[in-house]
């Protein structure tokens, strides 16, 4: 049963201990128990409900691991190439070292190395998308975050990213630039992904733009929505910690899951269609509060490993209700979570400007630094 209404609001639920409900055993959540799972979770979510999982920014291994487990897509960020450097060298490096050979300019260098990493991922999901009839499959590629207030740069990289293969989706922020390029790619035709959504207002206009462009270009092409659930609490750790509030870090941990509930409510209210990519995920809560909604999800490799080394409690998460009394906590003390849960919160001029967003884009900014800085590094060092 849908657990947030289309406003937002947390509705009541007669839970007060743990039920089993189709084999998937649910807990009150609200600084009590959380949901854990044994090592069949991904076998049985992918049997027994409609939720689905992508795998984020993953190594090589990661990728196999990951579609063994039962992913059906991949999403890559800007920091994507940043965060190998750190975690499987070896599989940048080398990249890196062909690309400067090729160009004198180290974005275009940042951005070739992206490139090549996220086709070879498209490699490995290109049968799925084929065997889906294009409903799965896809991998996500994101443009240089620091050009990305330039609707043109951001509509041109898109372009540019479709060459990659077939199942290459181009991954544009939920900002007026972004929402203009978006525009464009729909009405030709392009699968996309919306990503940086922290907001209702943000999800509202997204579909009602994506629904006119699908009416201007006479097809309604994939579209994926991501709302980002773990970061919306980093973000609100970081508020809390920078203005000396008296917050409990679980009532933020909660946050993005209860706005991710809330985007699809409304979702399913206004019959848009889009399928949720849920995202930003940074505990199993993130994936397990969502379980049995007909959304994606998409997380690290090291989540996948969290949750398959969880204990061997079952979990159904959407079936169980987000502690009223959390939410109006939240929302009083944060107006950036009364905002978000507001369908009239932000006006589409200040999507860019609103404080998870920012957040969010900083991480990715710093990624696409220390790429850019390891390019000139490798450069000076083979020259």
């Amino acid at each position: 049963m849908p657990v947030v209404d289309a406003t937002g609001a947390a509705l009541t639920h007669p839970l007060s201990a743990a039920i089993v409900v189709d084999r998937w055993t649910t807990w009150p959540i609200g600084g009590r128990r959380r949901p854990t799972v044994d090592d069949k979770f991904f076998a049985r979510l992918k049997d027994e409900t409609p939720t689905r999982v992508w795998v984020n920014n993953p190594t090589a291994e990661e990728i196999s691991l990951a579609l063994s487990q039962g992913a059906v897509g991949c999403t890559t960020n800007p920091a994507y190439a940043g965060g190998l450097l750190r975690h499987a060298p070896d599989e940048v490096l080398p990249l890196i070292e062909m690309a400067i050979r090729q160009s004198i300019d180290d974005a275009a260098v940042a951005d070739q190395v992206q490139q090549l990493l996220v086709s070879r991922i498209a490699a490995r999901f290109t049968n799925m998308y084929d065997e889906s009839g294009g409903s799965l499959g896809f991998v996500s590629i994101q443009g240089a975050p620091d050009m990305d207030h330039d609707a043109g740069r951001i509509l041109a990289e898109a372009r540019e990213s479709r060459a990659l293969g077939v199942n290459v989706a181009p991954k544009l922020p939920a900002t007026a630039p972004g929402l203009d390029a978006f525009e464009t790619l729909v009405e030709e035709g392009s699968p996309t992904i919306v990503t940086e959504v922290f907001s209702l207002s943000q999800l509202v206009e997204t579909c009602e733009r994506y629904l006119r462009a699908s009416r201007r270009g006479g097809t309604r092409p994939p579209f994926f929505l991501s709302p980002i659930t773990g970061i919306f609490g980093d973000y609100l750790k970081a508020v809390a910690t920078r203005d000396s509030m008296d917050a409990d870090s679980s009532d933020l941990e909660l946050v993005g899951v209860a706005l991710a509930r809330a985007c699809q409510n409304l979702v399913e209210h206004r019959g848009y269609p889009v399928t949720l990519l849920c995202g930003g995920a940074r505990t199993p809560f993130d994936l397990t509060g969502l379980v049995g909604a007909p959304v994606h999800v998409t997380i690290n490799w090291s989540t996948f490993d969290e949750v398959l080394e969880g204990d061997k409690t079952q979990t159904r998460g959407i079936d169980v209700p987000i502690d009223d009394a959390v939410m109006v906590r939240l929302k009083s003390a944060f107006d950036d979570v009364e905002r978000a849960f507001r369908l009239d919160g932000l006006d589409v001029r200040h999507f860019e400007a609103f404080g998870p967003v920012q957040h969010f884009r900083a991480r990715f900014l710093d990624g696409w630094t220390q790429m850019r800085e390891a390019v000139a590094a490798r450069r000076s060092l083979v020259a």
